[in-house]
Formats: structure tokens, C-alpha cells, sequence
């Protein structure tokens, strides 16, 4: 019998009590049993009453018959006296059964059980009852232990001042109260200096209340108000949020036309066409996207399309090629039109339709007083890039000058141009337009005026002479000043040059990140946090990331302003063409450009503003952000993501993943299969391609994977595989439709219609079952039975069957069953029975 615990009773047999002490009730058997116990303080002594289902025999008096076991590590007290107990009746009138009463000493009991025993030598005692559990510690009742309960707390005192005290009314009150509690003769006028002191750590208080309040706030997506919060809790689920873009354009570039020359003007990266006389961030102002000087002529005005002498040709919808009569005055100029140049075509109104066909037929300089002519705004401008320029001739035109150009399909002409004079409804005719340039909504701002150093805790303007300042606001770039700094579609700033003076003059760059995480340990970087109330905010540094100007640096940035629907403005709006020739730090002075003659230029916007967006909104964040990554992935969380963003790489055609380990830290391997080369010869193409194809595929899943994996992309090694196949076909079945469903079941298929050797289906290195291929086909309605004869790789001896393809760790298994790509598997389909 084992020895009990404090917190189990003892283990003994058990049995149902109902025949046996109805047999210890009744005594004729002479049996004794143990039937209860309990213990009871009588003033210092401890005693315990032991009742039995008769009266208890004399032989129990004596203490050498009790035993009191205790649990493991529990004091042991001493029986020292037995007395019995005759029968009687309490004050109540309930009958006490004669029992013993047994005297205990020596330690002190323990709070656990404790087993009770009868000594049966001599005696007949019932087995089962021959043992009591019993507790010693009546005073502690049922409780795990007598431990003294720690008298009650005496309430607290309030404190003598206001602790929900926060705002600068509040706090100064409750320090004045307090100062009056420690000094009750201060002095409590205005002028007094611990009164100035109270207010100055009252003002201090108020600002940590607030950004106590504002960390607390910001700190959960739902309650953030600051778009800088919002976007750094939707960048932890990778959800994009946009900042405002900048509207896009085409502009032309007119140079005044001159008797007899062909006038030129040089565009210089940084040229603004505008509409305003004085130019501001509140102007409508479009910036040219090139990156060299260009000449622009003044022949590039307005080009005639050759009518092939006929009086209805026209450019149709769809259109890819033109011809163009080259002015006489730019014969030997080379680079009047190059590839790469952009295109438009409008449609004007004729004047004189004479003039008109003297200029088209190259005998006159121009076709109007007015020149160039203004479009017609029923007919909007088509835009296209050239790709191709030669020489033409017309056998029955050979005195004219022509060139014909090409675009790319995807600029195909949307609506029919006139390359006739079309007098259906009022004579009009279609012209060519060249000096164009590619332009966003963007003023380039400088200047001390344009950039403001901000204390970080207060908010108020700070001493960059005194201090290392984190902080500059982009005054220009607010809703106060201007629609916003100028971003490219997907949230790049158009311009921001930022550059550090260090104290002993030294001029250092610093760069743009879109996060501190990026931020670079050789040199400053900065961070750029739009706001929808604010300027936006340039940071130079975050907690421990980054790095902040040393005091007494001078920081100088130069932008663009102008963002948003603001930018979405009608065509042909611009008519400035301006230039700032201004130093870094220096605020830009606008001024005409001017051509070679000292005559301005103008700047048409040919095409309305389009693409401007506001920023996205902070309540879509927060509707969209907490469930975005579950619809679109944009995080590879298990190494099988990886594949899935592998194919997203414009030539990768399949690509698989496995997990390894590389010694140190989680692998991920990812073997993909990509269209550069030959499918048919097996060559691997362009060398170039294929490096720049790995560069793309290692760069994409260098963005996506979990931090603490590694990823390694190799080139997969497709293996082709040759399937043997007997078919017995159901009786009925057509052999015709039984054989394409077969083929169809193995093959690749589409990606709606995928079959077992579907791209993707078969990882980089897992071996064929050749259980798998029988059971897609028996699995078929058609199919009776199935019977293989021949499964091996192509390289294997014929006549092979495996039952299981193994593969190698780079190797994997294709069977494309196509006639002009045999090295990509094959299938080879028996059939038998059927109609």
C-alpha cells in the first residue's frame, strides 16, 4: 500500500458500502470497523474522536494500538492517552454513539491528511476499514494552510494635488497648489522667478502630455490620424499607400519661324512650361522630362503628311506608318527626326486652300498668317513615339523631299487623320507636331524659404547652428503652399536633391530612402513623410537609424512641388517655356527661354493633364490594409510563395521551390525555367538576356523573402520523360475521344484546364510516381484498364519501366508531348477495346 501525500487521500481497496456495514451495524459477527474521525481542540490539548459501526472493544484503550501516518516530509505527532467515550445524548436530543477519544502530543500537525490506523493483532477488523484519512488542524478548516492573514490595508491618503492634471491650465494650478502646501508664504505674483519656473516645467508638462497622447494614438492603425503612421502600419502587411500624383502631359516646343531659316532653340533639363506671367508653386506648371539639351527648330512647328496627290487620303484608325514632306530648309540636317522622338498628329482648319497645298507640296514656307496653326479641339491629339525613320520617294512626286516614319502597335492610331484637305465639314486637313517632350505637373522650388529645421519634441522652429536638427519640413511641399511634393506614379518624388554643408565646408549628398531600414552607414539619407494637414517632413534620422547633420551644417533641398487632380488641366493651357539657372540654395528666378534669334519660345501643353491622383485615402487603408495580404501576396511567408513570385518575372516560364539549409540558417532554392533561348534546340540564347533574366529573378525574391531566410535562384534542368501507355477502353467508348481525354489528362494543358504535367505541378527535385500517371487515367470514365509499358527518362534504355522517376536537386520532370520539342518528353498511348 503506498504512503499518502498532502494532497491525495490514501489508496486502499475499494468496495461498494452497502452489504458490509450493514453486516459491522449488526455486531453478531464480531467484526470492528473504523467508520469516521474527527479532530477538536479542547482548550490546550488536541484531541481526535474515533467512531466505530459498534461499540468499540476494551483492546483499543491502550495507544500502542493507533498509528498516525503522516505524508512525506509532514511533522509526526504521538497518540499518548485512549478514553472511552460512553453513550449519550446532547442538548439537542441527538443520540452520541460510545466511541474513543484519543489524546495527541509531541509536534505540532500538519495542514495535509493524515491516515489513521487500527492495529488488527488480536482483533477482527474489517480489511477495507481498518484506516481512516483524517485532518489534524481543525482550526485551519478547509484551507490549503494556517498562515496569519495579513491585517487590512488602511485606505490611502489622496494626494494633495490633481493627478489627472495634463494641459498647461491645469498643471500650472496644481503646482502653484503644491508649492503652497510646501511653502505656504510664496509669493504667487507673475513676475515672481519660481512662478516663471512653474510655468516653464507646466509648459514642458503639457508638451509630454501631448505626445504621450499622440504615441498612444498613433500606435494603432484604427486611431492613427498621421499619414506617416498610417503608411508605416500598412508597410508591416506590405499595403502600398500612395502619396499624391503628379499629372502627366506632352508639350510642344514652338520656335518662332523665320523668313527664309529654320530657327533653333535649345531645351534644357529642368524647363517648365507654365501659363502664368509670374511663376509660382499655384500655377499651372509642367515640367520637361529630359535628361540632355535638345534643339528644337522651328520647321518642327507644323509638318505636312503627303496626300499621295490624291484628294481623300487619310491616316485610318489602327494606322502604324506615315508619310511626312520634309521642309526644304532642313534637308541636310540629320537629326531632324530620330527614333525615340515622339510623334502627335492634329487635325487644323484651312484658311486658304491654295496655301494649303503649296505648303503640303513643299513651295511655301507656311500655309497661314497665323503660324502655327491651332488645333481643331474636336479632334484631340494623337501622341506616338517613332521607332523608325527612312527616306521615301514617290515615283510621281520626285521632287518632293519625304520621309516615312513608324511607331509600335501599341501606339496605333486611335481616330482617321486627313492627310487630304477634307471639306466635308468646313475645310480641314491633319498635321504632324515635333518638339515634343514628355512632362509632369512639377515648379522646381529652392532657397532658405523652402526648407525649415523643426524641433522634434516642441514642433517649433529649431537652431541647426546649435543643434544636430533630425527634422526639416519641406515648406513648399504643403497644403499651406503649394498641392504637394511632385511624385511619379507609384510614389517617387520627381526631384529632390538634398544636400549637407558640414561646418568646414565640405558639400555631402544625401540620399532618398523610402524607409531608415535602408538607410546607408557611409553618408546621411533621408526619409520624406507626406502629410495631409502639414508640410511634408524630411527626417534624417529614426531612433538609431540614420544619421543626423552635425550642428552648424547648412542643409539645402531642392524640389518639386505640385501634385494631385489639380494637375489634371485641359489641353493646350501652357504657353511659357521658362528656365531657373539659379544655384543650389538659391531661389530659382524664372525667366523665357529664348532661341537662337533672342526670341521667346512657347510651350504648348498638346494633350491634357492626365494621371493626377490625390493621395489614397486613410480611411481605405484602414478598411483595406488588415486583409489586403490574404487577397494579393506580397510577402513569400512559406518557402513554396517563393515560386509563385519567381513566374511573375516577365521571361520565367515555370519555376518551383524546396527547402534546404545552408549550415547557418533556413535556404530557400528556387529553380525556374525561363523563355530565353530555344525550347526546340535546347540553346540557351543571349547570354545578356540570361544574366539580366537571373538578375530579375534573384532581385524579386530578394524583395519578398522573410527575414532570416536566404534565397538562392538557379536555372532548372527540364528532364523529359517518355510514358509507355496500354488503354482498354468501356465498351461504347470512341477511341477518337478516348485518346484526346487520355493526352489531355497528361499533357501540361492550359492554366484553366491544367493536366499532371501541368507547369508547376512537379517541384524542382521530387521524383514521378508512376502511380500517379495510372491513377489520372484510370481515374477517366472511358478508361476500363490500364497497362504500362514503358516509364524512364529519355536518356534511359528503351523498353524501361520505373515505378519511380527520381530527380536531382535541380532537375525537373517535364513531359510536354510536343512534335517540335521531342527532347520535352513524349507519350506513347495504346489503345484497346471500345466501339
Amino acid at each position: 500500500m503506498s504512503r499518502p501525500d498532502q494532497y491525495t487521500l490514501p489508496v486502499q481497496s475499494v468496495a461498494t458500502p452497502v452489504e458490509r456495514p450493514r453486516a459491522l451495524f449488526d455486531g453478531t459477527s464480531g467484526v470492528i470497523g473504523l467508520r469516521a474521525a474527527t479532530a477538536r481542540l479542547a482548550g490546550p490539548n488536541r484531541l481526535l474522536d474515533v467512531w466505530f459501526y459498534d461499540d468499540p472493544p476494551p483492546s483499543l484503550i491502550s495507544p500502542a494500538k493507533w498509528t498516525l501516518r503522516p505524508a512525506p516530509g509532514a511533522p509526526r505527532p504521538t497518540i499518548t492517552a485512549v478514553a472511552p467515550v460512553a453513550a449519550a445524548t446532547d442538548a439537542g436530543g441527538t443520540p452520541i454513539p460510545s466511541h474513543l477519544t484519543l489524546t495527541l502530543g509531541g509536534n505540532l500537525p500538519g495542514r495535509g491528511l493524515y491516515q489513521l490506523r487500527v492495529d488488527p493483532a488480536g482483533l477482527a477488523v474489517d480489511p477495507l476499514r481498518m484506516h481512516l484519512p483524517v485532518r489534524l488542524r481543525p482550526e485551519c478548516g478547509d484551507v490549503s494552510d494556517c498562515v496569519a492573514l495579513p491585517a487590512p490595508q488602511q485606505p490611502l491618503t489622496p494626494p494633495d494635488y490633481d493627478t489627472l492634471a495634463r494641459d498647461y491650465p491645469a498643471l500650472r494650478a496644481m503646482l502653484l497648489e503644491r508649492l503652497q502646501v510646501l511653502d505656504p508664504g510664496a509669493d504667487l505674483s507673475a513676475p515672481d522667478l519660481v512662478v516663471t519656473l512653474v510655468e516653464l516645467f507646466a509648459h514642458l508638462g503639457d508638451l509630454l502630455h501631448y505626445r504621450l497622447d499622440r504615441v498612444t494614438t498613433e500606435g494603432w492603425l484604427s486611431t492613427a490620424r498621421r499619414r506617416a503612421s498610417v503608411q508605416r502600419h500598412a508597410r508591416a502587411v506590405d499595403f502600398p499607400v500612395y502619396p499624391a500624383i503628379s499629372a502627366s502631359s506632352t508639350v510642344q516646343i514652338v520656335v518662332s519661324a523665320e523668313t527664309g531659316s529654320d530657327a533653333t532653340a535649345v531645351v534644357k533639363p529642368g524647363d517648365t512650361a507654365s501659363d502664368a506671367a509670374r511663376i509660382t508653386p499655384e500655377a499651372t506648371c509642367f515640367t520637361l522630362e529630359t535628361d540632355d539639351d535638345r534643339t528644337v527648330r522651328a520647321s518642327h512647328a507644323e509638318v505636312a503628311l503627303y496626300d499621295w496627290t490624291e484628294d481623300d487620303a487619310t491616316l485610318t484608325a489602327g494606322a502604324t506608318s506615315a508619310v511626312l514632306v520634309r521642309p526644304g530648309a532642313t534637308a541636310s540636317t540629320a537629326d531632324w527626326l530620330v527614333p525615340g522622338d515622339l510623334l502627335a498628329f492634329e487635325v487644323v482648319a484651312v484658311d486658304d486652300i491654295a496655301k494649303q497645298q503649296a505648303w503640303a507640296g513643299g513651295t511655301a514656307g507656311t500655309a497661314a498668317g497665323v503660324w502655327p496653326r491651332e488645333p481643331l479641339a474636336s479632334h484631340p491629339a494623337q501622341v506616338v513615339t517613332v521607332t523608325s525613320v527612312v527616306d521615301f520617294t514617290d515615283p510621281l512626286s520626285p521632287g518632293l523631299d519625304l520621309i516615312r516614319v513608324f511607331w509600335d502597335g501599341n501606339d496605333a492610331l486611335a481616330a482617321d487623320v486627313p492627310c487630304s484637305i477634307d471639306q466635308r465639314a468646313g475645310a480641314r486637313v491633319g498635321v504632324a507636331r515635333l518638339g515634343l517632350f514628355r512632362a509632369h505637373h512639377g515648379l522646381v522650388v529652392d532657397g532658405l524659404a523652402t526648407l525649415a529645421p523643426v524641433d522634434r519634441l516642441t514642433g517649433l522652429p529649431a537652431d541647426p547652428a546649435l543643434d544636430e536638427v533630425a527634422d526639416y519640413a519641406l515648406v513648399a511641399a504643403g497644403p499651406e503652399g503649394a498641392p504637394g511634393l511632385s511624385h511619379a506614379p507609384g510614389g517617387r518624388p520627381w526631384q529632390l536633391d538634398v544636400t549637407v554643408t558640414l561646418p568646414n565646408g565640405t558639400r555631402v549628398h544625401a540620399e532618398r530612402v523610402t524607409s531608415m531600414l535602408g538607410a546607408s552607414s557611409a553618408g546621411f539619407s533621408v526619409v520624406v513623410d507626406a502629410d495631409d494637414e502639414l508640410p511634408a517632413m524630411m527626417r534624417f534620422r529614426t531612433g538609431t537609424l540614420g544619421l543626423n547633420p552635425p550642428a552648424g551644417s547648412v542643409v539645402s533641398a531642392r524640389y518639386q512641388v505640385g501634385a494631385g487632380l489639380v494637375g489634371n488641366v485641359a489641353a493646350n493651357v501652357t504657353r511659357r517655356l521658362v528656365r531657373s539657372t539659379s544655384g543650389v540654395g538659391v531661389p530659382c528666378v524664372w525667366l523665357d527661354v529664348l532661341d537662337e534669334h533672342a526670341t521667346a519660345v512657347t510651350a504648348r501643353n498638346i494633350t491634357p493633364g492626365v494621371g493626377g491622383a490625390a493621395a489614397t485615402a486613410l480611411d481605405d487603408v484602414r478598411r483595406d490594409a488588415p486583409q489586403a495580404y490574404s487577397a494579393v501576396p506580397r510577402r513569400a511567408v512559406l518557402i513554396g510563395d517563393l515560386s509563385g513570385f519567381a513566374v511573375q518575372v516577365p521571361s520565367v516560364q515555370r519555376a518551383s521551390a524546396r527547402r534546404s539549409w545552408s549550415g547557418s540558417w533556413p535556404l530557400g532554392v528556387v529553380a525556374y525555367e525561363s523563355v530565353v533561348g530555344d525550347a526546340v534546340t535546347g540553346s540557351a540564347g543571349d547570354p545578356t538576356e540570361a544574366a539580366r533574366t537571373a538578375a530579375q529573378v534573384q532581385s524579386s525574391l530578394d524583395a519578398v523573402r522573410m527575414a532570416g531566410t536566404e534565397v538562392v535562384s538557379l536555372v532548372a534542368t527540364p528532364v523529359g520523360i517518355l510514358i509507355g501507355l496500354t488503354v482498354c477502353l468501356c465498351p461504347g467508348s470512341d477511341p477518337g475521344t478516348g485518346r484526346a481525354t487520355i493526352l489531355a489528362a497528361l499533357r501540361p494543358g492550359t492554366p484553366k484546364a491544367p493536366g499532371l504535367f501541368a507547369p508547376g505541378a512537379h517541384q524542382m527535385g521530387s521524383a514521378v510516381y508512376l502511380s500517379a500517371v495510372i491513377a489520372a487515367v484510370a481515374a477517366l470514365p472511358q478508361v476500363d484498364a490500364v497497362a504500362v509499358t514503358e516509364a524512364r527518362r529519355l536518356t534511359d534504355p528503351p523498353g524501361t519501366v520505373s515505378s519511380v522517376l527520381p530527380m536531382g536537386p535541380s532537375e525537373v520532370a517535364v513531359c510536354d508531348d510536343e512534335p517540335n520539342a521531342p527532347d520535352r518528353g513524349r507519350i506513347r498511348l495504346t489503345l484497346e477495346g471500345g466501339r
